[in-house]
């Protein structure tokens, strides 16, 4: 018999579903394999370690929160906030504001006939170096 088969009926046998002619097959096959016996004891063995391991001491609600995260994954508390997140939430609110800010600011110039260039476009204009450096310089010069 194929061993994928006596595999799937191993496992199903420690959950106790099998039927009269599974556990019989299964029992006959664990005597003629030393093979598939050992596999048998290291899953006894590994089940019986993940039993006596489990913590019974879960804080209150435990089931409770473990199904909220199951069925609605993207809700977060406001307590499961991290700083990232909130980073995230606050700089999409500036994001979107700033995007609006540039499309009205857009359609302003392009109203205005100001489309010959993206700077035009835009509002942005080439200031002199002079000028930004020292502004005093400009007031100056224009009162000559």
């Amino acid at each position: 018999m194929k061993t994928k088969y006596l595999e799937e009926l191993l496992y199903k046998s420690f959950d106790g579903i099998l039927t009269i002619k599974e556990a019989e097959k299964l029992k006959e096959e664990l005597r003629k394999s030393p093979e598939l016996e050992e596999t048998y004891n290291q899953i006894k063995m590994m089940r019986n370690a993940v039993i006596n391991a489990a913590d019974d001491s879960f804080k209150p609600f435990f089931e409770e929160r473990v199904i909220n995260k199951i069925f609605y994954p993207e809700t977060k508390t406001n307590a499961n906030l991290n700083w990232m997140d909130s980073f995230n939430k606050s700089f999409r609110q500036v994001a979107y504001a700033a995007a609006v800010v540039l499309a009205l600011l857009i359609i302003y110039n392009v109203n205005n006939g100001n489309v010959s260039s993206i700077e035009n476009i835009l509002g942005i204009y080439r200031t002199p170096i002079e000028y930004a450096l020292d502004p005093s310089v400009q007031i100056f010069w224009s009162a000559l």
